[in-house]
């Protein structure tokens, strides 16, 4: 019996699924893929493809398959890379000066502050070092949504992932892209691999260095490698967090791709009724009354989160100071912020460490009395107080 199959494209591309039976070849940006699983079996026919993103163009030879384009309104985010690209050049063509200087200042005060290294991981890894990458990214996603009082839509599947991701970084399908604050992992993208493209998929930092803007750290040093590497899109997928429509200068609209055959009658019926179906969804996303239970759902949790402070934590200004002696220190405790009582200090130490431009392994932190504590570096100190 004739059905329909329904395949969510970019991801089922992305991942090294084979293309489409029915499509003979696809292009984007002057490159071409021809299709080698080409299948005449009229149940193969029956095609609903949401999220093709507009740049790629899917070409069907055979005369007796129908094939209807749907606009989704839905928005995607990429960087289109020349073959003379190079990270500068980028920058130059896409932001004004003071931008260029804001994303290298996350870049250079990242390295200023701690001992930083990065590693694309694409087709060498051990299973031991993908395992232990793979569970800090959970545990990133798990600890930002949580602050957001939201649930990631990727743990569900977890498992599913980390059981069939590694043997795609090792055939070069996939790679996971880590900045490394000495050998802790402090964020993370899983990429995907298609042709010359990277699908950055899923990413997350360790929330304790958000002054970093690691989000722009991770493009920067992505869009780096993917000009070295000749690379023609750094793809950043459905979304449109303020972030992607900066870096972004190929910002498309997905498109829904229907297909079924002319001479079934039982098929047209199918791809007709499809059709029906995505435009009445599209309609219906058009006057945004997707949104509501979601704005709603926003709203709740956005006004509950307001209801949390933020531990009762004081801080003051950072002050200059000729140096330790003019604190009695001699009582005071230093603080291992590695603990788990004093882990909370982490977040302030590190956006000490932005702001005054020092390394942290030159500052340090006193309890100095009961829930209060002191940061403290050559010149400069803060204080911070716990109710």
């Amino acid at each position: 019996m004739t059905s329909t199959n329904k395949i969510i494209f970019n991801t089922h591309l992305f991942k090294g699924n084979s293309i489409p039976s029915v499509v003979t070849s696809l292009n984007y940006f002057n490159e071409q893929i021809e299709n080698t699983t080409i299948n005449n079996d009229i149940n193969t026919k029956n095609l609903s493809l949401s999220l093709v993103p507009s740049y790629i163009k899917l070409h069907i030879k055979d005369a007796t398959i129908a094939h209807k384009i749907i606009a989704q309104n839905n928005w995607g985010y990429a960087i289109h890379l020349n073959s003379d690209s190079t990270i500068d050049t980028y920058l130059q063509r896409q932001f004004k000066s003071k931008y260029r200087s804001i994303i290298r200042r996350y870049v250079n005060r990242l390295e200023a502050c701690f001992s930083i290294t990065y590693k694309l991981y694409y087709g060498e890894i051990s299973k031991d070092t993908y395992e232990f990458i793979f569970n800090s990214l959970k545990e990133m996603i798990i600890n930002r949504f949580k602050q957001r009082n939201e649930v990631n839509k990727e743990l569900y599947k977890w498992d599913i992932l980390l059981d069939e991701t590694y043997e795609k970084i090792k055939n070069k399908q996939a790679s996971l892209f880590v900045i490394y604050d000495e050998d802790k992992p402090i964020e993370i993208s899983l990429n995907y691999h298609f042709g010359k493209m990277l699908f950055s998929t899923i990413s997350s930092y360790d929330i304790n260095y958000s002054k970093f803007g690691l989000g722009h750290v991770e493009i920067y040093k992505q869009v780096e490698w993917c000009c070295t590497n000749n690379y023609v899109l750094y793809e950043m997928g459905v979304g449109g967090m303020d972030y992607k429509r900066r870096w972004s200068d190929t910002i498309y609209n997905f498109e829904h791709h229907i297909t079924y055959s002319k001479a079934s009658l039982l098929s047209k019926i199918k791809g007709k009724t499809e059709i029906f179906k995505i435009k009445l969804k599209e309609n219906l996303k058009a006057k945004k009354i997707n949104e509501i239970i979601p704005n709603l759902k926003t709203k709740f949790l956005k006004s509950k989160q307001f209801e949390e402070a933020d531990e009762n934590i004081t801080v003051s200004a950072i002050t200059k100071t000729k140096g330790t002696e003019q604190f009695n220190l001699n009582s005071s405790k230093e603080i291992a912020i590695d603990t788990k009582d004093y882990n909370f200090l982490k977040k302030y130490m590190y956006d000490f460490a932005y702001t005054t431009t020092k390394h942290v392994d030159t500052i340090k932190i006193y309890l100095i009395a009961e829930n209060n504590y002191l940061i403290i570096s050559e010149n400069e100190y803060q204080k911070v107080s716990k109710k």
